[in-house]
C-alpha cells in the first residue's frame, strides 16, 4: 500500500490524491525503529555489535517491506500525531509487559509439563474468533500465541478465525478467557471482547469438517 492509499476525501469513499505529509512519514518510521528495536531487545536480551547489527538490518528490512508504516496515523481509528504515538506507545508497552510475563510464566509451565515422570500433557487443537477488526491486530494475536511456549497459531483466516495447537488446554488460557485479546484491542483502541466461543479438536477427522 502506497501512502495514498487507503486516506479518503471528507465526502469519504475516493482515495484522497493529496500526499502523506514527510513529517507524518518520518515521525511513525521513527516510533517503528524505536519500537521494534526494543522489542527485539527484550526479546533477545543481548547486547553486542553483532547483535545490534542484526538488529538493525532486520528493522530495516521490515520498514523496506511495510513503506505504508502501519502505526499511528495509519491504522483506522488510531489518532495520530504526537498524542496518537505517544498514547500508542504507552499501550505497547503494556502490551510488551503483559508478553513477557506470560512467556516467562509458560516457560515455567512447559518445563514442568516435560521434565513431570508422567508428562502430563494434552496436546490438542483449538478454533476460536476473534471481535479485533484490524489485521494487525489479528496478525499480533497469532504472532504472541507462538511466541508464548506450548501454544502454536497454525492458521489465521480472513474473517479472524484462529486454528492453534496448545500442548495442553490450559496452555491457551490466555485466548479461551480473551486476556491476550483484549491486551491488544487497547493498542489498536478497539473495544474489549468477551471470551470466545471455543472449539477443541483432539483428532485429524474431527478437523476435517473445518
Amino acid at each position: 500500500m502506497t501512502p495514498t492509499e487507503g486516506r479518503r476525501t471528507e465526502t469519504g469513499d475516493e482515495p484522497s490524491s493529496l500526499p502523506l505529509p514527510v513529517e507524518g512519514v518520518w515521525g511513525r518510521t521513527l516510533f517503528l525503529v524505536v519500537f521494534f528495536s526494543v522489542f527485539w531487545f527484550v526479546l533477545s536480551g543481548r547486547v553486542g555489535i553483532p547483535y545490534f547489527t542484526m538488529m538493525a538490518v532486520t528493522v530495516g528490512i521490515v520498514l523496506l517491506l511495510n513503506r505504508d508504516r502501519p502505526f499511528p496515523g495509519g491504522v483506522a481509528g488510531v489518532e495520530g500525531g504526537l498524542k496518537g504515538r505517544m498514547g500508542m506507545g504507552f499501550r505497547l508497552l503494556r502490551y510488551m509487559g503483559w508478553l513477557v510475563y506470560n512467556v516467562l510464566k509458560a516457560n515455567l509451565e512447559v518445563a514442568y509439563m516435560v521434565l513431570h515422570p508422567k508428562l502430563p500433557i494434552r496436546p490438542a487443537l483449538l478454533t476460536f474468533r476473534t471481535e479485533l477488526e484490524s489485521p494487525l491486530a489479528q496478525v499480533l494475536v497469532a504472532n504472541s500465541i507462538t511466541l508464548t511456549p506450548g501454544t502454536v497459531t497454525v492458521d489465521l483466516d480472513d474473517e479472524g478465525g484462529y486454528l492453534v495447537h496448545a500442548i495442553h488446554p490450559r496452555s491457551a488460557n490466555s485466548v479461551t478467557e480473551a486476556a491476550l485479546q483484549n491486551v491488544v484491542a487497547p493498542v489498536f483502541q478497539e473495544s474489549p471482547e468477551p471470551a470466545p466461543d471455543v472449539r477443541w479438536i483432539y483428532s485429524v477427522e474431527e478437523l476435517e469438517p473445518r
